[in-house]
């Protein structure tokens, strides 16, 4: 009797088991991480380039109000892990829901660059949403 008890007991943990697995996989959020070759802080937020799939530079441009709410569209996650930096983007609806930038630690690493004349980059920090170029 014990032995019928405890198969059974096993036999609904493997089958709720399958049932959360498969439920995981339905999720409705896609990330897709690009490894950014340097970011420029700039008063009204940060000018990021990043590595497309054809190994070409391109460059997007996160307004710091972005960044200013808990659970906001942008998240800044500082780090000195040999894979920094880089950015992952989480897709839902097929646009970007919102994304986390991966920043090395220190301001002094080579990926951290200085705009020069400031000013003419103000026009650039006003996008609603971010859109990326893969390729």
């Amino acid at each position: 009797m014990a032995k019928k008890i405890i198969a059974f007991t096993l036999l609904v943990m493997v089958t709720g088991i399958g049932f959360l697995a498969a439920e995981a996989t339905k999720s409705e959020i896609y990330p897709k991480a690009m490894h950014i070759t340097r970011v420029y802080p700039h008063k009204l937020g940060y000018r990021v380039d990043y590595l497309k799939s054809d190994r070409t530079i391109d460059t997007f441009y996160a307004p710091m109000e972005w960044f200013k709410r808990a659970a906001g569209y942008g998240e800044i996650v500082y780090g000195n892990a040999n894979e920094y930096p880089y950015a992952v983007f989480y897709y839902k609806d097929g646009k970007i829901d919102h994304f986390r930038l991966y920043l090395k630690e220190s301001f002094n690493d080579p990926t951290w660059g200085k705009l020069r004349d400031d000013a003419r980059y103000d026009d650039k920090f006003g996008a609603e949403e971010l859109s990326i170029a893969y390729n």
